[in-house]
């Protein structure tokens, strides 16, 4: 048990020190979430920190095989996989469904308002074209989105986000997701899963506090930012602890995490208005449509729901650690 709670340790350590130290590097730099290209270089180095940290620790230090974070292709449970895209597919609709709820019926202007129609989609779009500087003046394009039906290109959105996890967003993934849910997730596979989500949780969170201070997820607000990333990781962690467990393969998680980073956008294409601390998938809305898709999750899944307290009776590795249903 010390020398897991070593590894574990040590893991994070290095996890943190990787990713931290490229954050500084940057900011000493002057870079924040308004920097561009340069931006989004520097997040993507950050997200091959756990990755690299996992490596390390699990084969260099520990001198462990492969196989025990998760990367076998043969035993991945597809079934599993299929359910665990359409959970991450429902995450945007849901959050939109909650904004509509408090902002559209409730008027509470924190949740702001969300219309699922061409014409907000094409207000949205000349507001970007705006933004970038380019005018929409004397164009038949916004007319045009104007006419096409607001369910059909939300759909549009979510099939293009599902496309990029499984392609370009999954080398990217993968760099956060070896570590949390291969090397992390194997180290405490003999905990109760309860325990393995809250801490995995509140370390994933924790680590994004570079990129939140610099104005990523809820940009203004970085103290409080950072405290609701850890909110957000927490709420997520329970979904990614299922994906895991239930497809057995740490890409299914990869695939989730894409999937989320992914369709986040399909979001302002459809809302506006609201707090960013509240009217987004990563704010207060995103908590209560994650929550309920938790919550749906561990009353279908009764064999999981029953292993949130328990511990395991052996090592997870290249076998489930609960009985299927």
């Amino acid at each position: 048990m010390q020398h897991k709670k070593r590894g574990i340790t040590s893991f994070l350590l290095i996890a943190f020190g990787l990713t931290w130290g490229i954050a500084g590097i940057g900011a000493l730099f002057g870079i924040s979430a308004g920097s561009g290209a340069s931006y989004v270089a520097m997040a993507a180095l950050c997200m091959f920190g756990p990755a690299l940290a996992a490596v390390v620790q699990h084969r260099k230090i520990e001198g462990r095989p492969w196989q025990e974070l998760g990367l076998h292709w043969n035993l991945i449970r597809w079934k599993y996989l299929v359910w665990t895209c359409l959970i991450g597919l429902c995450i945007v609709p849901l959050t939109m469904v909650v904004v509509h709820v408090f902002g559209n019926q409730f008027g509470m202007d924190p949740f702001g308002h969300v219309a699922v129609t061409g014409e907000r989609f094409a207000t949205a779009i000349a507001e970007l074209m705006a933004a970038k500087g380019v005018t929409a003046e004397g164009s038949s394009v916004p007319s045009a989105l104007s006419r096409l039906p607001g369910g059909l290109i939300l759909l549009a959105s979510l099939l293009g986000a599902l496309f990029t996890a499984f392609t370009v967003n999954l080398p990217f993934m993968m760099g956060e997701e070896l570590g949390w849910r291969g090397y992390l997730y194997k180290a405490t596979a003999q905990w109760p899963a309860l325990e393995r989500i809250l801490l995995t949780g509140f370390f994933w969170g924790l680590w994004h506090a570079p990129l939140i201070a610099m104005g990523h997820n809820y940009p203004g607000h970085p103290i409080a930012g950072i405290g609701l990333m850890v909110v957000f990781c927490v709420l997520l962690a329970f979904l990614f602890d299922w994906c895991r467990t239930r497809t057995n393969s740490v890409w299914g998680a990869a695939v989730l995490h894409g999937l989320i980073n992914g369709s986040a956008g399909a979001m302002a294409l459809f809302a506006w208005g609201g707090s960013v601390l509240v009217a987004s998938p990563a704010g207060v809305a995103g908590f209560i449509a994650i929550a309920v898709l938790v919550l749906a999750v561990l009353l279908i899944d009764g064999n999981y729901r029953r292993n949130l307290f328990v511990a395991a009776t052996r090592n997870v590795g290249i076998t489930d650690q609960v009985p299927l249903p």
